[in-house]
This record gives structure tokens, C-alpha cells and sequence, in this order.
């Protein structure tokens, strides 16, 4: 699981292509870099962490289809007590579904297999966007982490971890000619949690700028197969009750940190976050586009209509730190230059 160099990269570079913020200025790069500080210790000072609420809904109506139980009937029936009812309540029942199907090692070796697929594709694609083995490595050690927070967000949240992963993959696993393959990832995703209709959105959107027609017909169906999917499930949960009383549910930026970068004290997480998104724009990739705007998306529409979609692209986000360095020494090297002087001599 090892990309090869850049062809033609410089010995220098740390990323294959050259970043976004090559060719600037010595003005505006030092500009940049100040606001860039003033950004990073604002984050460290104001940006808080917070945990994804626990999806305790899931594990009683696994436990009533295994015994014979009716999803629809036991979910209007749980929902009158659920504090966080009105986003449990837009969970379709395929995941509980399968979930029931399957013995419990069946379904942990299934997310694991998806753990896994995302590691070695991702491994692969992101690997190749660095141009040294060193920074190779730190590309795979950090998308290891970036796995094994998604694993733990399953843990907490089944639905928002499969969600999670399945969107990295669909993203990882695209290319120009393989577009089918992500589109079917991202409705997969969107059947398990309607959160991944936003990023078939996005993706799609995408798509159509880039102008590959076939790709864009494949995010069409996908869009067309998941709403109606959704519009299918919001009938069948028609006329639960739900309790006045709603949970109190933390900020999207703070949750996306949280889940993202587990285990951090948010005063350096937060910063972290920042910095991933900032080297997933400069990066000169495609992909780098794709996943900022799944970031940025997943954070902006959460809560619309009760969808927690602030986790979706959770797995990507310490992937994202490996890009830094490269852009880093590019601002840091045009706010370091000097105006260069030609002299010419004339002979007489």
C-alpha cells in the first residue's frame, strides 16, 4: 500500500503537484500567514469539542427484529419516549435490517471489511498525492487514524459511522473512468443514513462541472434511488409521536471535531481541523475539492430537517494534515523572498 512518486516532481517538493498556493506573492503571502496564525489561535481559544449523540434506538430495534418484531410498529412505539426522536425518527431500516439478519460477528467483520477497503484504496489514492516516501508514510500513518475514527464513531452511532465510511470510500475510490462505482458507494450510504444525500449532491454537482456525462448520469440514479428510498421511509413512519422535549445537541463544527479527531483536547483539535481543510483546498488534486466540500457541506446543512450530517467526512479529516507541510513551505518560502534585481551590462 505504497504510491509511487509524483513522475517528474522535483526532489524538493513535498507534494506531487504543485499546491494551489504556488506562484504568490511575497505581500499576500505574508498576509496569508498572519491571518492563517490569527485563525489557528481563534480556533484554539473559541472552538470547542463535542461528542456525536448516541443512537440508542438502533440497538432496540435490532433486538425486536431478531425476535420477530415489525421495524415501523417498534419505532412509532420508542420514538414517544426517544429524546433525540426527531433525528432518530429519519433513520431508514436498512441498517437494522442487515444488522438483525446477521450474527454480531458477522456485522463487526462487515464493518471491518469496509475499515479495511477504505485503508488500502485510500492508501493508494492519497498516497500518490505526495511526491516523497516520507510523506507517503505520513499520509497512510494519519489515514489510519482518520479509519480508526470512524470505527469509533460506529461504535457510538451506527448509522453516522457507516455513513462516514462509506462517503471516504465513495470519494477515495473514484476515478475518471470508475464513476458507477462511487455513485453506488454513495447511495449505499444514503440508505443507511439520508445525512449521505448531501454528498451524493456534492459529488454530483461535481461531476457536472467537470463535464463526464456518464459519471453525472451515475450520481443522477444514485440521487433518484436514495430520495426516493427516504420518501418511501418518511411515509411509512407517518403519524409517530414525538416527545415535546427535544436533546440538546452540540454545534456541527464541534461534533465534526470531535468525531474527526477523538481523543485531542479541543483546543489543539480544532486547529487540527483547520488545517486539514486548509490542505485539502491548496492541494492541486481534484479530490482535495471533493472533500473540502464535504466538510464544509456536512458542517453548513446539518441539522435541516434534523439530519446529522456534520460527520461525513469525519474519516478524511487527519488525511487532510499530511497536505500541510507542502503548502506551509510554499507560503513560507514566498513571504521569505526577495525582489530580485536584474543588472544588465552594455557593451560599448
Amino acid at each position: 500500500m505504497v504510491a509511487s512518486r509524483g513522475a517528474g516532481a522535483p526532489a524538493g517538493r513535498w507534494l506531487a503537484q504543485p499546491s494551489r498556493a504556488a506562484g504568490i506573492a511575497r505581500r499576500p503571502a505574508r498576509w496569508l500567514l498572519a491571518v492563517l496564525f490569527v485563525l489557528l489561535l481563534a480556533a484554539a481559544i473559541l472552538a470547542p469539542s463535542a461528542a456525536t449523540p448516541p443512537e440508542f434506538l438502533h440497538d432496540a430495534l435490532v433486538a425486536t427484529l431478531r425476535h420477530g418484531g415489525d421495524f415501523y410498529d417498534t419505532a412509532r412505539d420508542l420514538l414517544r419516549t426517544e429524546s433525540d426522536a426527531r433525528a432518530a425518527r429519519l433513520y431508514p431500516s436498512a441498517l437494522a435490517v442487515v444488522a438483525a439478519a446477521l450474527p454480531g460477528w458477522a456485522a463487526n467483520a462487515l464493518v471491518a471489511t469496509g475499515l479495511t477497503a477504505l485503508l488500502w484504496v485510500g492508501g493508494l489514492r492519497l498516497g500518490a498525492l505526495l511526491a516523497r516516501t516520507s510523506g507517503v508514510a505520513m499520509m497512510v500513518s494519519l489515514l489510519a487514524g482518520g479509519v480508526l475514527a470512524a470505527a469509533l464513531l460506529w461504535l457510538i452511532a451506527p448509522h453516522a459511522g457507516a455513513a462516514a465510511i462509506l462517503v471516504a470510500l465513495s470519494i477515495v475510490a473514484r476515478r475518471d473512468t470508475r464513476g458507477a462505482g462511487a455513485a453506488a458507494l454513495g447511495c449505499a450510504a444514503a440508505l443507511i443514513d439520508p445525512a449521505a444525500l448531501i454528498a451524493i449532491v456534492a459529488l454530483g454537482a461535481f461531476a457536472v462541472l467537470d463535464g463526464t456525462r456518464r459519471e453525472a448520469a451515475a450520481w443522477l440514479v444514485a440521487l433518484a434511488v436514495a430520495a426516493l428510498a427516504f420518501a418511501l421511509h418518511l411515509h411509512a413512519i407517518t403519524g409517530a409521536t414525538l416527545p415535546m422535549a427535544s436533546a440538546d445537541v452540540d454545534g456541527a463544527l464541534a461534533r465534526l471535531t470531535g468525531a474527526a479527531l477523538p481523543g485531542i483536547p479541543a483546543m489543539l483539535a480544532a486547529p487540527l481541523l483547520l488545517l486539514s481543510a486548509i490542505g485539502w483546498a491548496a492541494v492541486g488534486d481534484p479530490i482535495g475539492a471533493r472533500v473540502l466540500a464535504m466538510m464544509v457541506a456536512g458542517v453548513a446543512l446539518d441539522g435541516v430537517i434534523g439530519i446529522r450530517s456534520a460527520t461525513l467526512a469525519a474519516a478524511l479529516v487527519a488525511p487532510g494534515l499530511a497536505l500541510v507541510p507542502g503548502t506551509l513551505g510554499v507560503l513560507l518560502r514566498s513571504a521569505a523572498g526577495r525582489r530580485r534585481i536584474t543588472v544588465t551590462r552594455v557593451a560599448r
